[in-house]
């Protein structure tokens, strides 16, 4: 490998499938695509989306506290100009106007796209100040996908929109999208032999911390401290490794930060 300009770091992790962020508020609906997103916990379900503050969405999504996300089929290509290059503060009714349909989620009232393959609507719950991009955090309150999807996507209709990037000023601007008009799918036996035995050991040493864990408040402080120090000797811990686990058995509600 050879070093990179940093300038072109955001490159460095493309393709990506951006999503189209909805929002409404004061009668306006705006929309943009992000490429920066991802889900950030299982239990509750939280999703981010990094979004400037210039853009229309971020005052949208602040004033009403819900969004959308919808993933689109790479057949709208065409249109995404509209989502990605045009803010809805200078041209009104932008995603119609690109031949999107909006229509309001059953569950919050999110506008999402009916011509999306997959789309959710989330709950915001805290914005997070990253730099020149702020973390829109949202927990996810009910999500819809077209037939493709069955527990995973089949990717027998669905073929996914994937950004690229863009060139650089001066000159002409240009976006690059991809998607692929075939897929090489491989199935693996999750942490299968060799791995299987630490796969397992990693499962035994959560639980049995966990275990422990919910006896706190139920039995003597000293036999809690025993137990779980014979389990780092056991498995082989150190107190930071302690320390983490005792964090997550936080935030699955097992015992109460102190």
């Amino acid at each position: 490998m050879r070093p990179i300009n940093l300038k072109d770091l955001d490159r460095l992790f493309y393709p990506v499938v951006p999503v189209v962020v909805t929002a409404e508020s004061g009668g306006r609906v705006g929309g943009m695509l992000a490429a920066w997103w991802s889900q950030l916990s299982f239990n509750p379900p939280l999703i981010g989306v990094a979004i400037a503050p210039e853009r229309y969405t971020y005052r949208l999504i602040k004033e009403s506290g819900i969004f959308g996300l919808n993933l689109l089929d790479f057949k709208h290509v065409d249109r995404t100009p509209y989502l990605g290059d045009v803010s809805e503060r200078f041209l009104r009714d932008k995603i119609k106007k690109a031949g999107f349909t909006i229509f309001k989620g059953p569950a919050l009232g999110a506008p999402l796209l009916k011509e999306a393959s997959a789309a959710v609507e989330a709950r915001l719950t805290k914005i997070v100040e990253t730099g020149d991009h702020d973390l829109f955090v949202g927990r996810v309150e009910a999500a819809y996908a077209i037939d493709d999807f069955d527990g995973m996507w089949k990717l027998r209709s669905y073929r996914p929109l994937m950004y690229l990037g863009r060139t650089r000023r001066p000159g002409p601007v240009y976006r690059f999208y991809i998607s692929a008009e075939s897929y090489e799918k491989r199935m693996l036996e999750f942490a299968g032999d060799p791995l299987k035995r630490y796969h397992v050991l990693r499962i035994k040493a959560r639980e049995a911390i966990f275990r422990v864990v919910r006896e706190v408040g139920r039995a003597d402080v000293n036999e809690v401290a025993k137990k779980l120090g014979e389990l780092m000797k056991s498995y082989g811990l150190d107190t930071a490794d302690l320390e983490l686990y005792l964090k997550e058995a936080i935030k699955a509600g097992l015992v109460k930060e102190a």
